[in-house]
């Protein structure tokens, strides 16, 4: 059944007669009555609203990985929410050696880099909470995550952040987060250590019971 608009609910409300007259105290009380039916239906659509971004199938998972740790998190997140999952994929893989790899990532901030991705299915335009996930690199996330954040804006839309760590936690990636998406709905992040990842499901579910997403 269709809800009825405004002017609609407004129109039956301020139009009570008496023998094709409408009194003085009549009107006087529909109008009222109108403008408390018209103050109701933007909270009602309000709510409405914020219970579609707590459904799972309104939630996508996005995630950068380069050992595995940020995956499995990831995953962990999709299990308990039912959310979509989506990599973030630079177009140049980074090295394997762990030093290579620390190095490589020092350099990249010390430019400010950009690196390409690969497009990402499904299209985080698509849904209204977005998870975003990355390892602690230099204190804040890789510079392909900057990539996804510049190629994808956030908006006014949620955003949630988790991250993987050897010591760090979230480091200053969640003031990176605020100056690049100074319009999301940044919640609270999560961050546990990288060796710890498979025994963190109670915390997980912890988290999102305290922030509502499950």
């Amino acid at each position: 059944m269709s809800q009825k608009s405004p002017p609609t609910m407004l129109a039956h409300l301020i139009t009570p007669q008496r023998n094709g007259r409408c009194s003085r105290r009549e009107f006087l009380r529909s109008a009222a009555l109108g403008a408390v039916a018209v103050a109701t239906v933007p909270l009602l659509r309000g709510h409405t609203a914020h219970a579609a971004t707590t459904g799972g199938k309104n939630m996508l998972i996005v995630y950068f990985s380069h050992s595995g740790h940020t995956r499995r998190l990831a995953s962990c997140i999709q299990r308990l929410t039912g959310g979509d999952l989506a990599e973030i994929r630079p177009l140049a893989p980074y090295p394997q050696d762990y030093d290579a790899v620390v190095e490589m990532a020092k350099q990249e901030q010390r430019r400010n880099a950009r690196p390409a991705i690969a497009p990402m299915q499904p299209d985080p335009a698509d849904y209204d909470t977005l998870f975003l996930g990355y390892p602690n690199w230099w204190g804040t996330f890789p510079m392909p995550v900057f990539t996804f954040l510049e190629s994808h804006p956030v908006g006014g839309r949620t955003l949630v952040p988790f991250c993987t760590h050897e010591g760090s936690r979230l480091g200053k990636s969640e003031q990176d987060l605020r100056r690049l998406c100074p319009q999301a709905r940044l919640l609270k992040g999560f961050e546990v250590r990288g060796s710890r990842v498979d025994g963190a499901e109670p915390s997980v579910k912890a988290w999102l019971s305290e922030l509502g997403l499950i």
